[in-house]
């Protein structure tokens, strides 16, 4: 059995499961945005707000582990995966960089909440991707 085809499952599970990680961490943060934008700036939606930020900088954390995993262990066995995980990774830093602007532009909520949409979408799909390849490598024949 070569090397490539007995690392590739034990790399794609560890993806899986980062990845999977990684989707709470995101339905968490429109739980937490849905949850101070009720409070309408006021003080008691506080601890919301800082909930969201930190979530958001653990979903990025999560997010870059998953692409340096996928460029590691995946980019000859799944190469979109691998440039979705790192398009995640590159739109959860622009998606809190935006976040962080909102206080001085209230404009970008216009961007910041779509952006949102396609973030939580691209994060679903790399979970149900995931499982497939997996699935996928798991009855690849031996080299």
């Amino acid at each position: 059995m070569s090397t490539t085809t007995s690392a590739a499952p034990a790399g794609i599970r560890v993806f899986n499961a980062l990845a999977g990680v990684t989707t709470p961490a995101i339905f968490l943060q429109a739980i937490s945005a849905g949850v101070f934008m009720s409070f309408r700036g006021g003080e008691a939606g506080e601890p919301w707000v800082t909930t969201h930020r930190i979530v958001g900088y653990v979903a990025i954390l999560l997010a870059v582990v998953t692409a340096v995993i996928a460029i590691v262990a995946l980019r000859r066995s799944a190469a979109g995966l691998m440039g979705a995980a790192i398009a995640l990774a590159v739109l959860l830093v622009a998606q809190v960089g935006i976040g962080q602007a909102i206080e001085n532009a209230r404009g970008l909520v216009a961007v910041h909440v779509p952006l949102a949409f396609i973030v939580f979408g691209l994060t679903i799909w790399l979970s149900v991707r995931g499982a497939v390849v997996r699935r996928r490598l798991a009855g690849a024949p031996a080299a």
